[in-house]
């Protein structure tokens, strides 16, 4: 008995010491980011599989992104690529940099974040490559609450998201929503949608019923669990089945298409 007790007690120690070595490890990364982009210090090469661009993210954390890759292939030197939940902008600028006619769209709807994905736009010069829409993308239109989080990664529009791990909510902003089908007069039709926004895929897919049946884009969706209360792949799969789509499950992340394709 007290063998088992003792391997708990280590079991639970080792797992504090981890939590908290992530915790000053992430922070670290977020103040010395902060730092360069605020200052413009330090814009670093960034080598993607898909292209090289600078940016002042203090590290290379997409050398060997395969969803990024994958995305790359997929898409011929004039397609039309809507990036939900672009973040800072990396597969933005990986997918631009070297494809002069092709287009992106990135949506990222955390206010300071998507200042730095058009700090990072503007420093590759790709603002004709690269539209910037500062809002989130759901399955209603109007302006909801965004918890900023302590790991800016994490932020999201629900609670629960932002305070994965060790993180807490900093702030709480209101940040306007839109459905990808409203805004179709507007855009270009897509040829593939990427889509990376921590638990809210399901939304996403369901405001944009009209424009996978219409224009049947390839569709690739980072798969957020970890933390998170709802099951968020199931309800994923489930809306991109009512339009007709099959998943093909990558590690980490989906590659969707239309069922007869």
């Amino acid at each position: 008995m007290s063998g088992a007790l003792e391997r708990l007690e280590q079991s639970d120690l080792g797992t504090r010491t981890f939590r908290t070595l992530r915790r000053l490890g992430y922070s670290a990364y977020y103040r010395l980011a902060a730092s360069n982009y605020d200052r413009e210090l330090l814009p670093r090469r960034n080598r993607t599989p898909a292209g090289t661009f600078r940016c002042y993210e203090p590290l290379n954390r997409h050398g060997d992104d395969r969803m990024l890759a994958e995305l790359e292939a997929c898409c011929g030197p004039s397609a039309v690529v809507y990036d939900v939940g672009a973040n800072v902008g990396i597969y933005a600028l990986a997918l631009a940099t070297d494809a002069p006619s092709r287009r992106i769209v990135a949506f990222e709807p955390a206010p300071r974040t998507a200042d730095r994905l058009r700090t990072n736009v503007g420093l590759n010069g790709l603002e004709d490559r690269i539209d910037v829409r500062g809002c989130g993308i759901g399955d209603e239109r109007g302006d909801r609450p965004f918890y900023v989080s302590t790991y800016p990664e994490l932020s999201a529009f629900d609670r629960a998201s932002a305070a994965r791990w060790e993180a807490s909510v900093a702030d709480v902003r209101p940040v306007p929503v839109r459905r990808l089908d409203d805004l179709a007069s507007e855009l270009p039709a897509p040829d593939a949608i990427k889509i990376d926004v921590e638990g809210a895929a399901p939304a996403v897919v369901r405001g944009a019923r009209k424009t996978l049946e219409r224009h049947e884009p390839t569709v690739f969706a980072e798969i957020h669990q970890g933390g998170l209360d709802d099951d968020a792949p199931a309800e994923t799969r489930a809306a991109l089945g009512a339009v007709g789509y099959l998943v093909r499950e990558r590690e980490a992340y989906w590659r969707c298409e239309p069922h007869g394709d």
